[in-house]
């Protein structure tokens, strides 16, 4: 059994139809996100990034979008 393939996935989608971001719930309750080849991982219920340099936003979604998906992700919604 492959635990990713039941794991909750959202991906986000420019205008132009492409993926921007790939955000996937983890079995911990944190919230991996992927912009490309960089990964960070979001604990939604302190919305602290890590690493912590990291910057979420890409093109048309802000960080604090980012973390809000996330967040939401996280929560069920």
């Amino acid at each position: 059994m492959n635990l990713d393939d039941h794991l909750a996935k959202v991906q986000l989608i420019d205008c132009s139809g492409r993926t921007t971001h790939r955000l996937t719930l983890l079995i911990n309750g944190r919230v991996e996100i992927r912009v490309g080849e960089v990964r960070a991982v979001v604990d939604p219920r302190t919305r602290a990034v890590e690493p912590p340099s990291r910057r979420l936003g890409s093109g048309e979604y802000g960080h604090d979008q980012v973390l809000d998906i996330a967040c939401n992700l996280a929560r069920g919604g």
